[in-house]
């Protein structure tokens, strides 16, 4: 495997290079895998071109969906590199690219992805951000760092909610630039104030972390101070070299069937 390309000037290859794919240990403190009993990694790629038998150029849309407990992430700059890599490789049709790609993210992460290819006619796009209610009305100040103690918990069960913020930012632990997504919740038990909800997740603002490991960061949180009998959040973050990520963790079994499509933002 590579050294991380993340932060250095690193040349897009000619040809196929699977040995550019970078990982980054998952590294989770003693305790967590307690909270985070399901997840998925949900990866979209905007930027996937092949040769077909023939040698003409086409171009695809591609999912890879890794499992939460995989010993590694796939470093994002890396996979951007072996993508372009696979400019030139001939591909008798796109199941033998998608076993391809499979076997190299695979031999990255340490665990079995799941990749799907689509042209760009026939991509299911289902968005479902808006069955979750907006939160972003209420005024919050921004601390300088995650807060768990921003959260609260009112007296009264309030059942299954389902809310989301398009605010949330951090910031790449590596380039410093800004990584934006939007955050979905559901939970089922006390309510949780939205603007102490708002409050917490805006606090991540300038906090440098992976994606990965903002979603875990505030899924912990939300169990230790909430104590929700079933918490699912996910965070769905803008593309950047033509790669986004989307991060679902639940105290409930998580299929690839049940990811959501893309945000407006998306």
């Amino acid at each position: 495997m590579s050294e991380n390309p993340l932060g250095c000037g690193v040349p897009t290859p000619e040809n196929y290079a699977p040995e550019l794919l970078h990982p980054i240990p998952r590294d989770r403190a003693a305790g967590d895998e307690g909270n985070i009993v399901h997840g998925l990694d949900h990866w979209r790629a905007y930027e996937l071109s092949w040769l077909d038998g023939n040698g003409k150029p086409d171009v695809f849309f591609g999912e890879f969906i890794f499992p939460a407990d995989s010993p590694s992430m796939v470093e994002s700059k890396s996979l951007k590199l072996y993508l372009a890599g696979l400019n030139r490789e001939r591909f008798d049709n796109t199941d033998q690219a998608a076993e391809r790609i499979r076997k190299d993210l695979a031999n990255c992460c340490g665990a079995d992805p799941e990749v799907r290819i689509w042209g760009l006619t026939n991509y299911p796009d289902d968005c479902r951000l808006g069955d979750f209610s907006l939160i972003d009305h209420h005024p919050v100040s921004v601390a300088d760092g995650p807060d768990a103690d921003l959260l609260a918990t009112g007296a009264d069960s309030v059942g299954d909610r389902k809310i989301r913020t398009e605010l949330f930012r951090s910031i790449c632990p590596v380039t410093g630039q800004p990584d934006w997504a939007s955050v979905a919740i559901a939970y089922d038990g006390r309510e949780i104030p939205e603007a102490a909800l708002l409050s917490y997740l805006c606090s991540f603002r300038s906090h440098a972390a992976w994606h990965e490991r903002c979603a875990e960061q505030a899924f912990r949180d939300i169990m230790r101070v909430c104590e929700p009998k079933q918490l699912s959040l996910s965070m769905h973050f803008l593309r950047r070299g033509g790669l986004e990520i989307n991060v679902y963790r639940s105290t409930s079994p998580v299929t690839p069937e049940q990811l959501m499509g893309r945000d407006a933002r998306q």
